[in-house]
C-alpha cells in the first residue's frame, strides 16, 4: 500500500461482518480501526477470537471499538457483567459507583479484546420525544451529566479502555433520530452554551476522543456538525481546547447518507477537521472513502497537511491502546 493510501486508510474505522474478515478489502486496506456490533459479539469468546484475528494483522494494534454504554446499548452481553442504563446511573448520582461501573466495563471489554469504547453519552435528556438518546443520557442537568460522565470515563480509562465522549455538541434536544433523518437543534448559541455544551466543555481538555453528531446547529446553520469546520475547528478545538481524535458518527446514517452521500460526507468531515471517519457496517464503503480521500489529496481538494494531522492524531490515540486481558 502506497504512503498516501496508507494515511487515508488510517483515518477510517469500519464495521465488519463474518464474510468480510478474510475478504479482499480487509486484506488490501489497513484501516485505522474496527467497530463491533451484536453481529460480532454473540459471546465474549466470539468477539475475542475476532479481535485477536484483526490485531494479529498489525505491527501496531488498530482501534478495536464498541458501543458499550449500558442499558439498551450493550453490543456485548454474554459473558460480561450486566450494566445499568446511563439514566439509572444518573438518577443514583453516585460518582464512585459510576466509576466502578466504568472499571468493570473496561475489564470485560479488555477480555473481549476491545480497546476503545464509544461511551459515555454526554447528551442531555431534554426532549421527551427524543428516542435516539432517551435513557442513554445521564439526565437533564448539565453539571450532573458532566460529573457522572467523567466518573464513568475515568473508570474505563483506569481499566485500560479509551473513552469516547458523544455526541458533540449535543443530540438531546432533538426530536429527530439522526439514523433516520437530519436533526436540527432548535436553540440559539447562547442556549447551547448555557446547556448542551457544558458537559463537553468540562471534559474537552482532558478527553482523548470525542464523537461528533450529525445534527445541524446555529454555529453553522444548514450544515451537520460532523462536517462543519465552525463546529469541529472553531468551537471544539479553538474555543474548548480539545486536542484528541474527533470521530464522526457513522457515515452510513441517513442524516448524511441520504443527502450528501456517505463518501462525500467522509471527505467533507476530514476537510472540516474530523480525524476518525466511522463506517459502521460496510468495509467496501470504507474503502471507497479511502479512495475518495486519495483522489482528493492528489487533486489538492484536501491538503496533505490536513490528512497528515488527522493521521497523526489517530496514531497518537493508537499509541495509548492497552493489550487484551486473559480470558
Amino acid at each position: 500500500m502506497d504512503e498516501l493510501r496508507r494515511l487515508a486508510a488510517s483515518v477510517v474505522a469500519t464495521g465488519v461482518r463474518a464474510e468480510d474478515v478474510h475478504g479482499a478489502v480487509l486484506r488490501d486496506y489497513a484501516f485505522g480501526g474496527y467497530v463491533f456490533f451484536d453481529r460480532n459479539a454473540a459471546s465474549l469468546h466470539a468477539l475475542r477470537a475476532l479481535t485477536d484475528e484483526l490485531r494479529g494483522r498489525y505491527a501496531e494494534p488498530p482501534l478495536l471499538a464498541i458501543d458499550q454504554e449500558g442499558g439498551r446499548v450493550m453490543r456485548l452481553r454474554e459473558g460480561v457483567a450486566p450494566m445499568e442504563s446511563a439514566a439509572a446511573l444518573g438518577a443514583r448520582g453516585d460518582v464512585e459507583h459510576a466509576e466502578l461501573v466504568g472499571a468493570q466495563c473496561a475489564y470485560d471489554l479488555r477480555r473481549a479484546g476491545c480497546n476503545l469504547d464509544f461511551a459515555p453519552v454526554l447528551d442531555l435528556a431534554l426532549d421527551p420525544r427524543n428516542t435516539v438518546i432517551g435513557d442513554r443520557s445521564f439526565g437533564p442537568d448539565p453539571l450532573a451529566v458532566a460529573r457522572i460522565g467523567r466518573a464513568f470515563a475515568h473508570g474505563l480509562e483506569s481499566g485500560g479502555v479509551i473513552a469516547t465522549f458523544k455526541h458533540f455538541p449535543g443530540h438531546g434536544a432533538t426530536a429527530v433520530d439522526s439514523h433516520k433523518d437530519l436533526p436540527v437543534l432548535d436553540a440559539d448559541e447562547a442556549m447551547l452554551r448555557a446547556r448542551d455544551l457544558i458537559p463537553f466543555a468540562a471534559i474537552a481538555r482532558e478527553a482523548h476522543a470525542m464523537m461528533v453528531a450529525h445534527v445541524v446547529t446555529p454555529f453553522d446553520p444548514g450544515t451537520p456538525a460532523s462536517i462543519s469546520a465552525p463546529v469541529l475547528q472553531t468551537l471544539l478545538r479553538d474555543e474548548l481546547g480539545f486536542g484528541g481524535v474527533a470521530f464522526t458518527d457513522c457515515l452510513q446514517m441517513a442524516a448524511v447518507a441520504q443527502s450528501i452521500g456517505s463518501v462525500e460526507a467522509g471527505l467533507r468531515a476530514l476537510k472540516a477537521g474530523a480525524d476518525g471517519l466511522l463506517v459502521s457496517h460496510d468495509p467496501n464503503l470504507a474503502a471507497a472513502i479511502v479512495e475518495r480521500i486519495v483522489r482528493a489529496t492528489e487533486e489538492h481538494e484536501v491538503s496533505h497537511e490536513r490528512l497528515g494531522e488527522a493521521a497523526r492524531r489517530m496514531h497518537s490515540l493508537r499509541a495509548l491502546l492497552q493489550p487484551p486481558l486473559p480470558l
